[in-house]
């Protein structure tokens, strides 16, 4: 548990700055996908220390993923919402990231009951897999840096980015 308040440490020092160099989709996709391959020690290794030390550090890197991402997606919702909207979005955005933990934690108690503990956990790291894939699917993924409102449009319309080249975005507005 430690590792992991330190990866947090790191992530809240580190996510600006690898956002300014690699931009926001990016990075948020990044730690997105991190977040199920740092799940997998708890379904491949056994006890003792050398697995507490690798699942240890896969909690380091984790949690320091979640904390860049949590920072990074809330700043771009603050730079894209429009003002009006604000406390409605992060309220949302609260419900969604907090609200619903203890509903998983019973269905993840449920499922382990079920199937037993390492399928259960195989099964929660392929569903870690799914914000990844919705962050793909979307718009903010060939988001490089904030984009300027379109001209009329008023603050937190966020202009239509597609993906370019491999770091790159055009912005079609």
């Amino acid at each position: 548990m430690g590792a992991g308040c330190v990866g947090g440490f790191l992530g809240a020092l580190l996510w600006r700055g690898l956002e300014r160099r690699w931009g926001a989709g990016p990075v948020m996709l990044g730690a997105l996908a991190l977040n199920p391959v740092t799940q997998l020690p708890l379904v491949l290794v056994g006890p003792g220390t050398t697995g507490q030390v690798v699942i240890g550090a896969c909690l380091l890197v984790q949690t320091g993923a979640a904390v860049a991402h949590g920072g990074l997606q809330r700043s771009v919702r603050q730079e894209l919402c429009p003002a009006h909207l604000q406390g409605r979005a992060q309220a949302t955005g609260a419900w969604l990231a907090f609200g619903l933990r203890p509903l998983a934690a019973f269905l993840a108690g449920v499922l382990g009951t079920l199937v037993g503990l390492r399928p259960a956990l195989c099964v929660i790291t392929l569903l870690l897999a799914a914000p990844f894939v919705i962050l793909w699917r979307s718009p903010a993924r060939g988001l490089c840096a904030f984009p300027a409102p379109a001209l009329g449009a008023g603050p937190g319309v966020l202009p239509h980015v597609t993906p370019g080249p491999a770091g790159s975005s055009t912005n079609t507005s």
